[in-house]
C-alpha cells in the first residue's frame, strides 16, 4: 500500500482493532466523544425530540483531521467537500468498473457515510458509526461486515485518500482515456496475463481467465499504478520493486486503440510483447 494507506491502517488498527466496539455510553463514552465529537447526551436529547442522530458522519470527521485533513471530511456531500478543497479529481464515482481502497471514505447510497477497510473475497468491510440510534439506547462504532457481495450501487462513490492526501494523483489521461479502461489480454514470453486498468489510475493482474468480466480486487502485488500521457504512451510501476516497469503504447494509432505494443525500459534488450482488449 501507498504511505497514505499506511497511515490510515495504523490509525484505524490503532483506534479500532478487531472486534473492538465502541458504545456512546458506559466506559467507551470517552472514546465516542472523542471519535464523533457527540456526546451521550446530545443523541440522546436528539432522540428524545424525535431525531435520527448518530456519529457516523462524525466518525468520518474525525478520521479525515487524524489524516491530516484541514477540510473537514464529516460532512454527507463529498463530492462537494473535495471540490471546496481544491481535490475534486478526489472524488470517485462508484461503477462496476471500480472498487474502494482501504481507507477511503465511502458515501452510501443511503444516506451513511463510513471508510473501507479490506475485503474478504467479495465482501467489503468497513470501520463504521452510526451503528446504533434510539433503538438500541446507544450509539455504536465498530467494525461492519458486508451482509452480501459487493455491491456498486449502494454506494454513490468515495475520497480516494491517495488523490486527497497528496501521495499520488489521478494520472494525467487524455480526454478519451476511456479506451483504456478495462481487461487487457497480454502476452510475454510464452505466458499469458490479465491486467485489469480502473479509472483511478490503478491497474491489476491475474493469470486466472476465471476473473474476466467481473472487477478484481486482488492482493498487493498484482497491484501497480500507471500513468498516460498526451501521445497515449502508457507507464506502469508496480507495488513490488523486484517487478520490471513497463511500457505500452497503441500498436496502430491511427486505426485502432484495442492494441498495445509493451516494452520493458530496464530491459533494452527485452523483446516487445503484444496486448489486446478484451470486450467492449
Amino acid at each position: 500500500m501507498s504511505a497514505t494507506r499506511d497511515k490510515a491502517r495504523q490509525i484505524l488498527d490503532g483506534a479500532l482493532p478487531e472486534n473492538k466496539i465502541i458504545t456512546s455510553n458506559g466506559a467507551t463514552a470517552d472514546k465516542y466523544a472523542e471519535m464523533t465529537g457527540l456526546t451521550h447526551k446530545r443523541l440522546t436529547d436528539n432522540w428524545a425530540s424525535g431525531g435520527i442522530m448518530t456519529g457516523c458522519n462524525g466518525f468520518t470527521g474525525w478520521y479525515g483531521a487524524k489524516m491530516g485533513s484541514k477540510k473537514y471530511l464529516g460532512g454527507f456531500d463529498l463530492k462537494k467537500i473535495v471540490k471546496d478543497a481544491g481535490k475534486e479529481s478526489a472524488w470517485i464515482k462508484s461503477t462496476q468498473d471500480n472498487r474502494p481502497r482501504y481507507g477511503d471514505i465511502l458515501r452510501h447510497a443511503s444516506f451513511h457515510v463510513d471508510v473501507a477497510l479490506d475485503f474478504d473475497g467479495d465482501v467489503l468491510i468497513r470501520a463504521a458509526g452510526g451503528q446504533g440510534g434510539k433503538a438500541v439506547g446507544c450509539d455504536i462504532i465498530k467494525r461492519v461486515r458486508g451482509k452480501t457481495s459487493y455491491n456498486p450501487s449502494a454506494l454513490e462513490g468515495w475520497i480516494d485518500i491517495d488523490i486527497y492526501f497528496g501521495d499520488d494523483a489521478r494520472p494525467a489521461l487524455i480526454p478519451d482515456w476511456s479506451w483504456l479502461i478495462g481487461w487487457w489480454e497480454v502476452k510475454d514470453r510464452g505466458e499469458t496475463y490479465y491486467y485489469y486498468f480502473f479509472p483511478s489510475g490503478v491497474v491489476q493482474y491475474t493469470t486466472s481467465p476465471a476473473l474476466l468480466n467481473k472487477c478484481p480486487n486482488l492482493g498487493n502485488e498484482e497491484t501497480g499504478r500507471f500513468s498516460i500521457d498526451q501521445y497515449r504512451n502508457i507507464a506502469i510501476t508496480w507495488n513490488v520493486p523486484d517487478y520490471p516497469r513497463e511500457a505500452f503504447l497503441p500498436a496502430d494509432p491511427q486505426t485502432s486503440l484495442r492494441r498495445l505494443t509493451g516494452t520493458l525500459p530496464d530491459y533494452p534488450t527485452a523483446l516487445p510483447f503484444p496486448a489486446a482488449k478484451i470486450g467492449s
